[in-house]
């Protein structure tokens, strides 16, 4: 029996994609010969488009790469390659027209490891000598996760490509519930698994496994160019956040704190909101949750609210803690000196403040605050009348203090916050 230091190492072989740095550090240092990677996200999230962007960094090193899709029709897929890696004529470079090779006579995948034995790994036919392949998608229009003898041909065409040396890249759907859609042990049997989640614009991409180096835990923030391209993005703000709010009493500002986090692979997620009403905390997330493009299932959550001179919670304490955890869902940071105020509705709805309190706000922003609150956000049908209040008869109005922005639900108001997010490509 060896001995460890008589067992000899045997060495990856990398592909780099040099057009893709951040993706080359988050699998590190690139794709590894014989590697199988399962490419997860739901559907229009980016994952095709990524696969092609990884094919053509191939294909242009000198590399034959081929794409099989189960489900888009070769006319759409070629106009997105001219999208992706053409240039302003409409041409593609010399490597990709050369290297890169596009299929659609896979009807199911329990046909892939016929075809890779008849078509790849044979001499003489067409596709031999590629070195990469991507299969779109491993689900096609329909796959149950109880089909087993179909899974089980995936795995042998996997299993036959590793010996080969070359790298497949399994594109997979997720459930509506954001796991990974098939059997468990379709996990198992990939070395990589690469998940792509939304947020708006925003592409947070994660790598829960990866055999050849450390898993990707904490999000990398992507997001789309103006070719619908996956690059990243320059907002990378800390996960944690904490914005500013009012109790309704006294001087001094209460403080909303979340952060928001993919909890680790294979973990449960955690909801930890002490001294906060539990009733209230699980609404917030259900409201928030309605909001489109935001996508807060299997997410963790740490909220606190810091009420001064424990005071009891007050509904206008809601909008704070909804921006703190929007702020550290999206990674996006919140103006400095800002103050939110209201409560938030079952319809996103951003409810008045009662006059008692907007009595003590008044106070608040034109006295021991006055300088560190620069710009407030509050209800939209109370803003008017709060800017003209006067706590003082000889002291000008709220409005000259502080700037008061009107906000009527959710939607406006992180448009207000990032309005990049709402771009249109």
């Amino acid at each position: 029996m060896p001995r460890i230091e008589d067992i000899a190492e045997k060495g990856h072989e990398l592909i780099p994609v040099p057009s893709l740095p951040w993706l080359g550090r988050a699998i590190a240092p690139g794709f590894t010969r014989g590697g199988v990677y399962l490419l997860a996200g739901e559907p229009g999230i980016g994952k095709t488009t990524l696969a092609m962007q990884v094919l053509g960094d191939f294909a242009m090193q000198g590399i034959r790469v081929l794409f099989l899709t189960t489900e888009q029709g070769l006319g759409d897929l070629k106009r997105a390659i001219l999208r992706i890696h053409g240039d302003a004529n409409g041409d593609l470079p010399q490597p990709i027209r050369e290297n890169f090779f596009l299929d659609d006579s896979i009807d199911d995948i329990d046909a892939l490891p016929r075809f890779l034995a008849r078509r790849v790994l044979t001499e003489g036919e067409p596709y031999h000598d590629v070195q990469a392949i991507v299969v779109d998608s491993v689900q096609g229009r329909g796959l149950a996760s109880t089909a087993s003898q179909k899974y089980r041909a995936l795995y042998e065409f996997a299993e036959n490509a590793k010996a080969q040396g070359l790298v497949s890249i399994l594109i997979g759907h997720v459930t509506k519930k954001g796991q990974i859609a098939g059997p468990k042990d379709l996990e198992h049997n990939v070395d990589c698994i690469m998940y792509i989640r939304r947020a708006f614009r925003l592409r947070p991409f994660f790598v829960p496994k990866n055999r050849f180096g450390p898993a990707v835990l904490d999000p990398l923030v992507l997001m789309m160019d103006n070719r619908g391209r996956l690059v990243e993005s320059p907002h990378r703000a800390a996960k944690s956040a904490a914005v500013f709010g009012y109790a309704g009493i006294g001087e001094d500002l209460a403080e909303g704190q979340a952060s928001v986090t993919l909890p680790r692979y294979g973990s449960r997620p955690e909801l930890n909101a002490p001294f906060l009403p539990s009733k209230k905390v699980k609404q917030l997330l259900s409201v928030l949750s309605t909001i489109k493009e935001v996508d807060l299932t299997d997410l963790s959550y740490e909220i606190n609210c810091y009420v001064p001179r424990q005071q009891r919670y007050r509904e206008e304490l809601d909008l704070p803690i909804a921006v703190a955890l929007l702020s550290s869902y999206l990674q996006r940071p919140v103006p400095e000196a800002a103050l939110f105020v209201g409560e938030l509705d079952l319809t996103r709805r951003i409810r008045r403040p009662e006059n008692k309190y907007l009595a003590a706000l008044a106070k608040l922003l034109t006295d021991p605050q006055k300088g560190r609150i620069k710009r407030l956000y509050i209800a939209e049908e109370c803003a008017s009348e709060l800017g003209k209040l006067r706590p003082n008869k000889d002291e000008p109005p709220v409005a000259e203090s502080v700037e008061i922005v009107p906000v009527s639900d959710l939607e406006r108001l992180l448009k207000t916050l990032w309005p990049d997010l709402f771009v249109e490509d």
